[in-house]
């Protein structure tokens, strides 16, 4: 029985990012930075979409860096908006254990200059 429950929930991973989740999770992340004023990033990288099954149901989320800061001062953090009943973004240690999980389905493409236009916006 569980080969076929693991079986199933493989079946159920979308084999290309949905893309209303993936411009949700941009324009949602690309807002909560613009919140936050001053700390807003100077920067983004690696930013890629993935997707995984929580508690039965999917979630994509978007990881990658941001820097802020400038010259000597300037440091990469990790982000990782998530699809929930809303929306979760994690940011630092929590996002990078977040990323590094093992059942995600990662998505080619990066996102970064699609986020870092909507910061500018």
């Amino acid at each position: 029985a569980s080969q076929a429950a693991s079986a199933s929930a493989k079946a159920e991973t979308p084999t290309s990012a949905d893309p209303a989740a993936v411009e949700f999770l941009i324009s949602s992340s690309a807002k909560d930075f613009k919140a936050t004023g001053s700390g807003r990033p100077t920067g983004i990288r690696g930013a890629r979409v993935g997707y995984f099954a929580e508690s039965g149901k999917g979630v994509y989320l978007l990881c990658g860096s941001f820097k802020s800061g400038s010259g000597s001062q300037a440091k990469w953090t990790p982000f990782a908006p998530i699809t929930t009943s809303d929306y979760e973004q994690w940011l630092g240690g929590s996002a990078k254990s977040y990323c590094e999980q093992r059942s995600i389905k990662w998505y080619p493409g990066d996102h970064s200059s699609a986020l870092e236009q909507r910061l500018k916006e």
